[in-house]
């Protein structure tokens, strides 16, 4: 009959959307169920393996962003502007070792969050979950986070090696002198790891599934989207953690309170978003790149789990 002629056809398209979302966003879902995806595979990863993807995914990420993250806090600071690659990359290999540990925490932390709200099960999340579980892997690498971006901060100001550095600051501040701005960092990568591993693959499934875009179009947009979310939000933080990391002397920059106070007097509420545009920046392409470094290098470094 005609209704049933009619319905065969709807059918048939809603199929044939389904099957055109899933090949080019992720390659590896093609031989895999729909009780079986890419994001239950994922799940698999153990802690150590969440670890290896993360610190290569970190890795390539700051070198390839590391001019953006210098231009950033030196607007912060109102340090003066440059396209030296002597100043750019100073502190290179502080950001990166900061990096690799850094996403070697969130991706492992936030598979085990993922695990506790899961009971273990390998099943599919729903988008609270997936942005909760990065928020609270994020918090937690915060504590390592603090420290480490101290010392870099440093570096670019005063120059000195990875090892002088941190020698130089607990010899003249002591030791709790590392931890200064730790709550900033941790409130900071929530959101940062939430754009990340949570908002980037919920937001590129809402674009799949609704027809609104597919593949590398989807990813992007998603990118976009994640990673202008999460900077904003957390970029206060951001500006009052790079303020107080740079001043160890307390000459202006006090505690978090007092700096925050210190930053409205001088610009209003637009100081704290002092090198907005350098940080978006490279979080959309971070988000972008944390996002395609898991998706490919995941099957490429564990492919027994995606087989």
């Amino acid at each position: 009959t005609r209704a049933s002629r009619s319905r065969e056809r709807r059918t048939r398209v809603k199929l044939a959307d389904t099957d055109a979302v899933s090949p080019e966003a992720h390659p590896h879902r093609e031989s895999m169920g729909a009780d079986d995806s890419f994001e239950v595979r994922l799940q698999r990863l153990s802690p150590a393996e969440n670890g290896v993807v993360g610190v290569a995914a970190g890795v390539i990420e700051v070198c390839a962003l590391q001019p953006i993250l210098y231009w950033k806090n030196a607007a912060q600071q109102h340090l003066p502007f440059t396209l030296n690659p002597r100043y750019l990359y100073r502190g290179l290999s502080t950001s990166v070792a900061n990096m690799a540990v850094l996403t070697g925490l969130q991706f492992p932390l936030t598979g085990m969050v993922t695990k506790v709200i899961t009971g273990g099960a390998e099943r599919k999340m729903s988008s609270f979950e997936t942005i909760l579980a990065a928020f609270s892997g994020g918090v937690l690498s915060g504590f390592a986070c603090g420290p480490m971006e101290l010392v870099m901060i440093q570096q670019q100001r005063f120059g000195g090696s990875i090892v002088f550095t941190p020698a130089r600051i607990v010899s003249s501040f002591g030791v709790l002198a590392l931890g200064r701005g730790t709550t900033m960092s941790c409130g900071r990568e929530g959101l940062y790891t939430a754009g990340v591993l949570g908002m980037c693959p919920v937001f590129t499934e809402k674009l799949e599934t609704r027809g609104l875009a597919t593949g590398n179009s989807a990813k992007m947009l998603a990118s976009i989207a994640a990673g202008t979310i999460a900077a904003t939000c957390s970029h206060p933080m951001d500006t009052i953690k790079s303020c107080i990391q740079g001043d160890l002397e307390k000459s202006k920059y006090t505690s978090q309170l007092s700096t925050a106070r210190v930053l409205y007097a001088e610009g209003g509420a637009g100081r704290f978003f002092t090198g907005w545009s350098y940080r978006t920046g490279r979080m959309i392409l971070a988000v972008a790149i944390m996002n395609e470094c898991k998706i490919r290098l995941s099957p490429l470094i564990f492919p027994r789990h995606f087989a």
